[in-house]
């Protein structure tokens, strides 16, 4: 929308402001400037706004200077003069039976004699990008865009009507509001207005015309700007009287006017000083420092809020206008006001520092846990659609009643599908680090045919340079052992209380058994809970018959699939540690070897503990070093290391005359 800087200068004064700094609290304060046309030929600038839809009230000269009023901190140049009706008693003269009109006022202006406008008029309109046409059209334009009111004028020429008779004027909803028309009502002659399209201005009137109707009107159509026409209404309807007299020469009639009575019902709301201080934080670089009562009751007083506050409760309380209800409905509104209004820029505009940590839970906490350690150890993530075409189809699988595709036609009864295709292809594009893993939702039902989804955890082993005896030596390929020990060092770093088994129980093959379709039945092992006995996951090898189109290595490759919410149940976490803490020693120790000979189920700890009972502060370990069992004697002979040392001191000859004597007396017993 456009406006002109010149018409803006005329209803508050900005002569000590420059244009620059103008437009730039303009856009500090939430109005967005598109372009500045500059019109030397007829002295103005124009501003071309974006007007959200949270300000639609600006759509006029006096509404946009009201706003600046709030920003700059200045008067307005003019008085403004609302309507008076509700103060004094006025005879209805027409009948007015639109629900849609609150404010009519008619009169007939007779004997114009000029019909063309002023040079000045003429700019104002170009500037915005209306044409001028004649003095009455551009008079209506003129007074739309300054003060946001429109005006119908209506040629009496037309009408053929001497004389008009105001008491049967009947203003209704059914009838055309853009023009007078004659109609028979009771035999009499009557002129009907109609609100269906109060919105339009086609014009009923030509340059020749020389006596008119003027109607001047508010209706509560625009709702958002009916209390602002009310401010707004008489200091319009003035300066149009004003122009045609002067620019037409014409005579003014008596005016008839009726109105409905409005009760204003304005909405309030009630804010908490703190939350007005704290959501928009300290001033400046102070970090205690923070708006003033005085200064947010300041604020508000500028908004034209009419605030109240209770010292009491320190609570502000605000009187929402009625043209800002549209957009002013919540208290963090109210508080995005005053800081637009204050000047955002005097804020501290640092994030605030949150020493609480929001909550996780144990099956997110442990996911990502998995999740870190595979990454650690080398595995590459692999993502899959839970959509796939599910070769091995049983009682458990869940198909789709209308796929879109065939290769989409089901839910994933497991993850290992997708991932051996994810293999394979790695493989064909010939890629070094084949160890892949997902952890993903799966479908199925059980035996009572209830439809179930899981969270599963699938890998990938493969590696034919897992391991290398010496530098000069060749690599050797992934066994086992070597891959059933990464998915064990998998489940040590979780914690995981687990067990292995090699046999399937019947009563567990379900989800997990059916993985087993796609592992050799000889080389393969099942993951059990320690505690309950639940089945949780399998590992094996996988299959020839499914890369053995891409096997050209003899390639080796194992997969495993557990279930993670199984899995995180096994996991016990010790939030106590049995370790003692202290630090190292400083001084040189002393090594003693001795060799005994015990029996053949002789318990070492009990050995330890008769060497720790006598000189304990002094010894820091104990060691076997070697062991040796006779089978003719049934003998068996282990030699123990103890290391001695003080945390304090250097040992000292006597320290170690005593030592030699408990040796001693540990041969002896």
């Amino acid at each position: 929308m456009k406006f002109s800087w010149t018409m803006l200068n005329y209803f508050i004064n900005l002569e000590s402001i420059t244009f620059e700094k103008f437009i730039k609290q303009l856009t500090l304060a939430g109005f967005e400037v598109e372009d500045i046309e500059e019109h030397p030929e007829i002295s103005d600038k124009i501003i071309d706004l974006a007007i959200t839809a949270n300000r639609k009230e600006i759509f006029c000269i006096i509404n946009l200077a009201q706003e600046m009023t709030s920003i700059f901190n200045l008067p307005l140049q003019i008085n403004l003069k609302p309507i008076e009706p509700l103060a004094k008693k006025i005879r209805y003269n027409f009948i007015n039976t639109s629900k849609q009109f609150l404010y009519i006022k008619i009169h007939t202006i007779i004997h114009l004699s000029n019909n063309k406008s002023p040079k000045w008029l003429q700019n104002h309109l170009i500037g915005c990008n209306i044409r001028p046409s004649f003095l009455l059209h551009d008079i209506q334009e003129y007074i739309k865009i300054k003060w946001g009111h429109k005006v119908l004028i209506c040629d009496l020429d037309k009408l053929n009507i001497k004389s008009i008779n105001f008491s049967l004027i009947k203003i209704s909803k059914n009838s055309n509001l853009n023009r007078l028309e004659k109609v028979i009502y009771n035999n009499k002659d009557l002129f009907s207005l109609d609100a269906t399209n109060v919105h339009n201005t086609n014009n009923t009137f030509n340059q020749k015309t020389s006596n008119i109707i003027l109607c001047c009107f508010i209706n509560n159509i625009d709702e958002n700007n009916l209390f602002n026409s009310y401010e707004t209404f008489n200091n319009a309807y003035i300066e149009t009287i004003r122009l045609i007299t002067t620019y037409c020469s014409g005579v003014i009639n008596k005016s008839y006017e009726s109105y409905k009575k409005i009760i204003k019902d304005y909405k309030k709301l009630q804010i908490q000083k703190n939350e007005i201080k704290f959501t928009l934080g300290p001033i400046g670089n102070k970090k205690n420092k923070y708006l003033s009562n005085r200064d947010i009751l300041k604020t508000l007083n500028r908004l034209k809020f009419r605030p109240s506050y209770s010292y009491n409760h320190k609570i502000f309380e605000i009187t929402i206008p009625k043209y800002r209800e549209h957009d002013l409905s919540r208290n963090i509104d109210i508080i995005e006001e005053i800081g637009r209004v204050y000047g955002f820029k005097y804020f501290l505009n640092k994030l605030p520092k949150y020493s609480r940590k929001g909550k996780i839970s144990v099956k997110s906490f442990y996911i990502k846990k998995i999740y870190q350690t595979l990454l650690n150890i080398g595995f590459n993530e692999s993502i899959n659609s839970s959509l796939t075409e599910n070769e091995i189809c049983n009682n458990h699988c869940l198909k789709i009643y209308n796929p879109i595709t065939e290769e989409q036609n089901s839910l994933r009864i497991n993850i290992a599908k997708n991932l051996i295709e994810n293999y394979r292809l790695s493989i064909k594009q010939k890629e070094l680090k084949t160890e892949i893993f997902e952890i993903g939702n799966i479908f199925y039902k059980n035996k009572q045919n209830a439809y179930n989804e899981a969270i599963h955890l699938a890998g990938i082993i493969n590696n034919t340079q897992f391991s290398r005896k010496d530098w000069y030596s060749e690599s050797n390929k992934l066994t086992w052992f070597h891959a059933k020990g990464v998915l064990e060092f998998i489940l040590d770093i979780l914690q995981a209380n687990i067990q292995w088994n090699k046999e399937l129980e019947e009563k567990d093959n379900t989800i997990i058994g059916n993985i087993t379709d796609y592992l050799d039945p000889n080389e393969q092992i099942f993951v059990y809970s320690k505690n309950s006995n639940k089945l949780i996951g399998v590992f094996g090898k996988l299959k020839k018959q499914y890369i053995y189109d891409i096997d050209q290595q003899n390639i080796t490759t194992y997969l495993f699939e557990l279930n993670v919410q199984y899995l995180i149940k096994t996991i016990h976490f010790n939030k106590h540690i049995n370790h003692i803490i202290k630090p190292y020693s400083l001084y040189p120790s002393v090594s003693r070897d001795i060799s005994i000979q015990i029996s053949k189920y002789s318990n070492i700890k009990q050995i330890k503990k008769i060497i720790l009972a006598k000189d304990r502060n002094l010894i820091e370990y104990i060691e076997i070093i070697n062991e040796y069992y006779n089978k003719i004697t049934k003998i068996k002979s282990i030699c123990l290391r103890i290391i001695y040392r003080s945390p304090s001191r250097t040992l000292n000859h006597t320290d170690l005359v005593n030592i030699d004597n408990h040796i001693k007396q540990l041969l002896i017993k």
